[in-house]
């Protein structure tokens, strides 16, 4: 069953609606742009800093069994590292707080296996770059 409505009596009933519905509050910033500090004209937010630290200090501690034979200095050095490379991504990208902490966690706890992964590459290529000059010098004594 239908009613037939005028086109007054359908504004008395949505029009109030409408009026209630269109007025919102103004969207609250994101927390990733809370509690900013301008560092040389570069605002850092202070709060994804603190829990990026905090997770990758708490997530270093729990990873420590497997690079016990390390020893202090480079476990030092790995977690400064990724200290760094976390604060430089937070001030970067604005992540929210969450994210921020995640992430930072699994940079803690893979910290090590990254840098050391990233070094064997680099040291393959080193390695490749001098066998090829090598083996081209040697091909040029040869011909001559």
């Amino acid at each position: 069953m239908t009613l037939d409505l005028t086109f007054r009596e359908f504004l008395v009933g949505w029009l109030p609606t409408v009026a209630a519905v269109a007025v919102t509050p103004p969207p609250s910033p994101a927390l990733g742009h809370m509690f900013l500090v301008d560092l040389g004209g570069v605002p850092v937010p202070v709060v994804t800093c603190l829990f990026a630290v905090l997770g990758i200090g708490l997530s270093r501690l729990l990873a420590r069994r497997t690079e016990a034979k390390l020893g202090w200095p480079s476990f030092i050095a790995v977690t400064v590292i990724m200290l760094v490379v976390a604060l430089l991504w937070i001030i970067e990208s604005r992540p929210s707080w969450l994210y921020a902490f995640v992430v930072s966690i699994g940079l803690g706890f893979s910290g090590y296996s990254l840098i050391e992964l990233f070094g064997e590459q680099v040291r393959s290529f080193v390695t490749d770059i001098f066998d090829k000059a090598r083996s081209t010098i040697g091909r040029k004594g040869d011909d001559t």
